[in-house]
């Protein structure tokens, strides 16, 4: 019987490069090439993943259940979710691996777009049917510009990549929804929780406060965040602000006190610091390395 394994990365690894800290593309296939054909179940707590199956079969398993999956197909899997794969013949497509923490920032005012990612998700694309022509299209301009090195590359993968989010939310349907991953009560206090951390735009507010406006205990929205995503309420508000904390030292005019400032936290120290423990990069070495990426 397989062991469920946690990884940071994709299959077999433990780290992971994301463009800009957003998305990283990799052909589907070539890992199960590895290892028999089989990817043996096993999670990741910081991804959500897009399997764009172009050609080929697979059987994916998931919560306990199997379903197979020929090209082409789209499947969605939320963080979280144990799933692997066994190919029955040569497979081809790309693994689209996107930050939760990230991509939660960038959908946090479109709550209902936000629930794409709690749903493991499958659908057979007709490339006669026009709305899956404009996903497929969407995915050939993601794979290109992540590819590619034209200038703009993080302003156009952010918007290609919220796009494509869009486009799987409106194509969902009962049908196509595999399994519904957490439990409907739970997904509107997460998004309102998570609404009221971008509308604070202060780094200082507690999880009291926040448990406050939501008329519920800071034990309750400790559950509730950790049913959802696996996190505590504080690890989402720092997931949170160094995500924004990305985004402004992405325009290299600001320097790190005024992106501090701009996240309302008064000790640059420290937001240089709590940066470094979670991203492994000081500000400035983040700064430097999308700056030779640019």
């Amino acid at each position: 019987m397989s062991t469920n394994k946690f990884y940071e990365g994709l299959y077999g690894n433990d780290s992971i490069e994301f463009a800009r800290g957003l998305v990283n593309i990799y052909p589907f296939g070539v890992i199960g090439k590895n290892y028999n054909n089989k990817v043996e179940i096993h999670t990741h707590n910081n991804l959500f993943q897009i399997f764009y199956i172009t050609k080929g079969i697979t059987e994916i398993t998931y919560q306990g259940k199997t379903s197979t999956i020929e090209g082409p197909t789209l499947v969605t899997i939320p963080k979280n979710t144990p799933h692997g794969f066994k190919h029955q013949n040569e497979v081809e497509g790309w693994i689209i691996s996107l930050s939760d923490s990230v991509l939660e920032s960038l959908l946090n005012r479109e709550a209902e777009v936000l629930f794409t990612l709690y749903n493991i998700y499958a659908k057979k694309l007709i490339e006669t049917d026009l709305e899956d022509q404009e996903v497929i299209q969407t995915l050939k301009q993601c794979i290109n510009e992540y590819n590619g090195t034209k200038p703009g590359k993080l302003l156009m993968l952010q918007n290609l990549v919220g796009q494509l989010i869009i486009q799987l939310y409106r194509l969902q349907n009962e049908n196509s929804v595999l399994e519904k991953v957490i439990d409907n009560s739970y997904k509107v206090y997460f998004k309102n929780f998570m609404l009221l951390i971008s509308e604070a735009r202060s780094f200082k507010k507690t999880i009291d406060e926040y448990a406050n406006e939501l008329k519920i205990t800071p034990t309750h929205l400790t559950r509730i965040t950790k049913s959802v995503s696996n996190k505590s309420p504080r690890e989402l508000i720092i997931d949170y602000y160094i995500s924004e904390a990305k985004v402004l030292l992405s325009n290299l005019k600001y320097n790190i006190n005024e992106v501090a400032s701009e996240l309302d936290i008064e000790d640059p120290s420290y937001f240089s610091r709590l940066f470094k423990k979670k991203t492994n990069l000081t500000p400035k070495e983040f700064q430097r390395s999308i700056n030779v990426k640019s």
